[in-house]
């Protein structure tokens, strides 16, 4: 396993800065957001530019730092048929942009479902979603890996069984947050112990409370397990990025970019990381 800054976490900043950073800090590896906050832009998005394509390689190359993935969240699950379509329109250009960043993984979550759209419609729109984007995926060479989002359609461990069920021999993968099932009431070691064949990357963000009265706080002051998650990734052959996905600051926890960056590779290295 190796360390890895999610770009998120310096949302401010322009991502070849992020990425000077993230070297400076230690970090082995920088992970690029392309999704659309409330509170934040993306770094990265299907029309970043070739140039900027080549820089963001170019400067990650000389830093000795890889990318082993790209966020591309976008809501898969809105009732208009046209803009599920644009949703994975969107998916499949991070795909193109993942391969010529030299990234090996692009993932997505289902975003929430739609008001008045039933569980059984719910389900059948995310699942094509994810079986068109694989297919997309596959013919690139990149993995694509599902997030479990709290409060999103797709949300939990259970959901990870049935999309295997309902897209038997499609190759998705397991975008591991454990923070988004800590805060649903769930033990996030269900992930490693029952879906290890699957994570192919995990983000590393801590998790406190029950949703919807729930808070990602900085590392070490939520409630997650780390040191038995991390182990069981270890034990299970995972070799993957542990990428740093600091979000606090969306629930008042407000600490500096050094703090951030610093802090949470000193946070790392206790994992020997």
């Amino acid at each position: 396993m190796y360390s890895c800054f999610h770009s998120v976490g310096l949302h401010k900043l322009p991502i070849i800065d992020v990425i000077r950073r993230s070297a400076s800090a230690g970090y082995q590896a920088v992970e690029l957001n392309a999704e659309t906050l409330p509170w934040t832009g993306p770094h990265v998005t299907p029309e970043t530019t070739d140039e900027e394509r080549k820089a963001i390689v170019s400067v990650a190359a000389e830093l000795g730092l890889t990318i082993p993935a790209v966020g591309a969240h976008i809501e898969m699950l809105d009732a208009d048929p046209k803009a599920r379509e644009a949703a994975i329109g969107y998916v499949n250009g991070c795909i193109d942009l993942a391969r010529d960043l030299n990234s090996p993984i692009v993932h997505i979550l289902s975003g929430p479902a739609a008001k008045g759209a039933s569980e059984d419609e719910t389900r059948r729109w995310f699942t094509h979603a994810v079986e068109k984007t694989v297919e997309y995926a596959e013919a690139r060479g990149i993995k694509l890996a599902v997030e479990a989002i709290v409060g999103h359609g797709f949300r939990n461990t259970d959901g990870y069984h049935r999309l295997a069920k309902d897209l038997p021999g499609v190759n998705w993968y397991v975008n591991f947050d454990p923070s988004h099932l800590e805060v649903q009431g769930e033990n996030p070691r269900r992930v490693v112990d029952e879906l290890m064949d699957r994570i192919a990357h995990v983000h590393i963000k801590d998790g406190k409370g029950l949703y919807p009265d729930f808070s990602f706080p900085p590392m070490g002051e939520g409630t997650i397990n780390f040191p038995e998650l991390i182990d069981g990734l270890r034990n299970g052959g995972y070799d993957g990025a542990l990428s740093i996905e600091y979000e606090a600051q969306v629930f008042g926890f407000e600490r500096s970019d050094e703090e951030i960056v610093e802090g949470n590779r000193a946070y790392l290295k206790q994992f020997g990381v």
